[in-house]
């Protein structure tokens, strides 16, 4: 394994607007401390992982999409951005649910990412990972109890050495709110994730603080001031816990970098009820502090603002797992309780528990605990009780993946990337599959027929849904072959590997397909960018017809796609399908400049087949016929196809043998 560091200041702007407390006031008048923006790389040489944490409240999904697209450019496989969640940065769109990143601090964000990603892949070098927990008495406690009730709350670290066993560098996950200063507060700076790294920062090493499973954990009850002082106080209790010194020098073993493991979740709004009994519960604590009561009584005012909102659609968020060798690292977008992110351990065995980090490529709001009593937390979270530990068992899922995905590791890393992908695919694509099956059966019963379009090797895809055994009969491939076989045009024009971004092309072949209304479209495109595609998706969307797109998102929002400008497949489609592929498509680095492991078709033949399959249940439900091909190697085989070939004969190209 190779890992590396590069860290960068995140500029802020006087005046402009700070996250955390909702009763704030005041814009930024100063800097305390620099906010800084701190990425890590791993990489195996098949993979590779950054790890981007920034001083601030919260990061949003818009900004996150931004950021791995630009370092995707740079030779990132794949990348996480977490917030420490200071409550003493700028406003970064951090309420219940997620909000627009405002413009300014997206920029500068994704600008200070990119530099610390530079610096980090310059400083890759050979390392070892291992990592270590460590109970920390008086760091911070249960903060919704109105009494002092301090907790040894466990700190973990994943510590980066080098072979011969010096300490390089140290990503410690505290699980307590870093809230020191006080509300009142206008200085930018990175509070409690602040003073961890300055007391543990010694020599040369690097220090990275991430915030892990702190939803209900903060230094509310242990905190003696609130100050910078207070700040490095207890910053430097942590220092004297936690080991952070490397292993025992020894020959290190395979340390395989795998792509992570996505688990999506739908979790259920709070309905207006729930809203109700939560504010009807949080009356004001006797005996407790004005701070307490003012902020209990926000939490009623927000509870209010998302009832007002009706909201009936489920939030969908990510969670994620990846392993580095022996760590596993679980990423989850919103505020987990402390307890939640101990169950996700509890799942697996002490050496090898994940280590859990919140705030990380999302933000939805606190996740509490079945159970918790009327607090600011439960007021403010927008889903309904037992979310919570619905992410824990998307956490232990992801987790239990990402773990398979080493088996073929050492012989093959497409191998392992593919099975990655299928995963992937399966748990992040399924809600677009049925929309899109549903579409299909629908024009299907109507006597419509699927009109399947690719070009280059997009075409394996479309070939996997026509003319096969267990296909769909109702199926039809358009090719820029068509223009040939169909319309007179000279074979060697279609040679032309560029061909596929003349204008006018798509018009030439939908003319010739002679399309009926009550048909859909399926246009598979890796990029969505060529001219071709889009087109056609333009012709069939202005005659009236349906179009789902089958793409790789992550390429077509890539800065080459922004660069190349125009309309996109994915803009034009009824239903995007993404076909999870990296952009450029290949996935596995052999050298510099030399990519191999191209999965865009292998992904798109595992879309196809699940959607054919849905497309089929669904049709038994209407009480359809299923018009699908059975071997021709089968006795009965050539008779049960050639009804079929006459019955689609004027509406289904025929293929060639």
């Amino acid at each position: 394994m190779r890992a590396g560091h590069g860290a960068e200041r995140l500029d802020v702007v006087v005046g402009e607007a700070m996250g955390g407390y909702a009763d704030r006031t005041e814009g930024i008048t100063a800097t305390l401390d620099p906010l800084e923006v701190h990425a890590v790389t791993f990489t195996d040489g098949g993979h590779r992982f950054a790890l981007i944490v920034a001083d601030l409240v919260c990061v949003n999904t818009d900004v996150v999409e931004r950021i791995r697209a630009a370092v995707g450019d740079l030779g990132v496989d794949s990348c996480w951005v977490a917030a420490t969640h200071t409550h003493a940065s700028p406003e970064a769109g951090c309420v219940p649910g997620g909000a627009p990143t405002p413009a300014s601090l997206a920029e500068r964000l994704v600008r200070a990412s990119l530099q610390a990603v530079r610096a980090a892949l310059a400083d890759e070098r050979d390392a070892r990972l291992h990592t270590v927990r460590a109970d920390v008495p008086n760091l911070g406690g249960r903060r919704a109890f109105p009494d002092r009730h301090a907790a040894d709350l466990p700190v973990d670290a994943l510590v980066v050495s080098s072979p011969a066993g010096e300490t390089v560098g140290v990503i410690v996950v505290s699980p307590v709110h870093p809230t020191v200063l006080p509300a009142g507060n206008s200085g930018a700076g990175a509070d409690l994730t602040g003073g961890i790294r300055r007391a543990l920062q010694a020599g040369d090493r690097w220090i990275v603080v991430a915030t892990g499973a702190a939803g209900d954990i903060s230094t509310r009850h242990t905190r003696q001031a609130r100050d910078r002082a207070e700040i490095d106080r207890l910053g430097m209790l942590v220092a004297e816990r936690l080991p952070v010194a490397a292993p025992p020098t020894g020959e290190p073993g395979e340390a395989p970098v795998l792509a992570p493991a996505s688990v999506r979740v739908e979790l259920a709004p709070k309905r207006p009820e729930e809203f109700a009994a939560a504010i009807a519960a949080a009356a004001d604590a006797q005996g407790a502090g004005e701070r307490h009561r003012s902020v209990v009584h926000q939490g009623r005012r927000i509870a209010r603002d998302l009832q007002s909102q009706g909201r009936t659609r489920p939030y969908e968020i990510e969670v994620q797992a990846i392993r580095l060798g022996d760590v596993t690292l679980v990423a989850v977008p919103g505020e987990l309780f402390l307890d939640l992110g101990e169950a996700v351990r509890a799942e697996f065995p002490a050496h090898a528990s994940p280590v859990v980090l919140g705030y990380a490529n999302g933000y939805l709001g606190y996740l509490p605990s079945r159970g918790t009593p009327a607090t600011y937390e439960t007021l403010v979270s927008p889903v309904a009780e037992g979310s919570g530990e619905r992410v824990v068992a998307a956490a232990v899922h992801a987790v239990e993946t990402s773990g398979r995905k080493g088996r073929s590791m050492a012989e093959s890393q497409f191998a392992a990337r593919a099975g990655s992908l299928v995963e992937q695919v399966l748990t992040t694509q399924m809600t677009a599959i049925h929309q899109a099956a549903e579409l299909v059966a629908g024009s299907m019963a109507a006597g419509g027929v699927l009109q399947a379009f690719a070009t280059g090797h997009s075409r394996a895809v479309a070939l996997e849904l026509t003319g096969r055994a267990g296909g769909l009969a109702a199926v039809s491939m358009l090719a820029v072959k068509d223009l040939v076989m169909f319309g007179g045009v000279d074979p060697a024009l279609i040679l032309d590997p560029t061909y596929e971004r003349t204008p006018g092309l798509a018009e030439r072949i939908y003319t010739l397909a002679r399309p009926e209304p009550a048909d859909v479209f399926l246009i598979v495109s890796n990029s969505g960018l060529n001219a071709a595609v889009v087109e056609m998706a333009k012709l069939a969307r202005g005659n009236g017809h349906r179009v789902i797109a089958l793409t790789s998102l992550e390429h077509t929002r890539s800065s080459f796609a922004r660069k190349a400008g125009g309309a996109r497949l994915a803009d034009l489609a009824d239903v995007v399908i993404d076909n999870c592929a990296p952009a450029g498509d290949a996935t596995v680095e052999l050298g510099p400049g030399a990519r191999v492991g191209a999965v865009s078709s292998f992904t798109g033949v595992l879309i196809a087949q699940v959607l054919a399959e849905l497309v089929c249940r669904k049709l038994l439900e209407r009480g359809a016929e299923l018009p699908v091909f059975v071997s021709a190697n089968l006795a009965s085989g050539d008779d049960h196809n050639a009804a079929l070939y006459e019955r689609y004969r004027e509406r289904v190209r025929p293929l060639e043998p």
